[in-house]
């Protein structure tokens, strides 16, 4: 079980990755679905913490397919409170003890590289994500998770593109 769930969260989270890089909305439905595959995934190969995390990018990478070109007020307070949440249990697994020095800046970079995409910020959501990846990629070659730290190695690669590519904003239709 954990293989299958390692190669279709690497997968599917690559091909979240090429899909936002062309601006399509399709790759936060896609990354949505693999963060929900990822928390089963994470919590059995021992990273709760990222068990936590992905929980919260369920909630914004859905919220990045169902965005549209004005922000509602009120979803932006929700969004908001969902990214002061997920930063607060990570701080309480820092303050216990019981996070990594990986782990930390990992899982602070793709909560923010999430919600700097999901609101434009591209360059930056990039750079976050990015970052965040190729610290993935060690904890995957730590937990001998290989196929999944080598698609962690890739998407970084893909970031650091999505990073030096001149975008607009993110609201080409799942069907273009």
């Amino acid at each position: 079980m954990i293989w299958t769930l390692q190669v279709l969260v690497s997968l599917i989270f690559f091909v979240n990755k090429l899909f936002l890089l062309s601006e399509r909305k399709l790759g936060w439905l896609l990354g949505a679905v693999a963060a929900t595959l990822a928390i089963l995934y994470f919590y059995l190969i021992g990273l709760p913490i990222y068990t936590v995390l992905e929980a919260s990018l369920v909630i914004l990478m859905a919220y990045g397919f169902l965005k549209k070109e004005t922000e509602n007020p009120r979803v932006e307070f929700v969004i908001r409170l969902v990214v002061i949440v997920a930063m607060f249990l990570l701080a309480i697994f820092a303050f216990n003890g019981l996070i990594t020095i990986i782990e930390l800046p990992s899982a602070l970079s793709m909560l923010w590289g999430t919600y700097l995409l999901t609101h434009n910020k591209m360059r930056r959501g990039w750079i976050f994500y990015g970052v965040a990846h190729l610290l993935a990629a060690i904890l995957g070659y730590q937990k001998e998770q290989l196929f999944f730290a080598d698609f962690q190695v890739a998407s970084a690669i893909v970031c650091f593109v999505g990073a030096t590519k001149k975008s607009g904003v993110m609201t080409k239709a799942v069907t273009s």
